[in-house]
């Protein structure tokens, strides 16, 4: 009973697949940038901070494929230090979420994807830590 399940489920998988894979979502994208928010002493991070530019780069594809990815600053409520989180989703083939978080070196600090269980300190950052808003978001029109 349980192998029909998993066969049935993977089935459906490999229809969804093939019916995304045959859809032309190349230029399909909208990119929405806020360069009016200042995080860990720069003015504008999304081009004054090397790894964060190329970040967006890479993240900004010739062939869109669906999945939304932002990139969030956080600030800590006591010291004011800045973080960045980025969020990735997707919910067209399979529910799918992920976050990134790093600090303002660069340094990846902890991930977690949506069904993963929470890593040692993910809890007390997000405790420490707010939203002060998203800078970057690349998602379908």
């Amino acid at each position: 009973m349980k192998v029909r399940n998993i066969a049935y489920n993977l089935c459906w998988l490999a229809i969804g697949i093939v019916m995304v894979g045959c859809t032309d979502n190349s230029g399909k994208f909208v990119i929405t940038e806020n360069r009016k928010i200042p995080a860990c002493g720069i003015e504008d991070p999304l081009t004054q901070v090397d790894w964060l530019a190329e970040y967006c780069k890479k993240h900004t594809p010739t062939n869109f494929i669906g999945i939304t990815i932002s990139i969030d600053v956080y600030v800590n409520k006591i010291t004011a230090e800045n973080h960045y989180v980025m969020n990735y989703t997707n919910s067209e083939v399979v529910e799918y979420s992920s976050q990134e978080v790093y600090d303002c070196s660069g340094k990846k600090m902890f991930l977690k994807a949506k069904d993963d269980p929470a890593p040692a300190g993910w809890t007390e950052f997000f405790a420490a830590n707010t939203l002060v808003a998203t800078i970057w978001e690349i998602k379908k029109e």
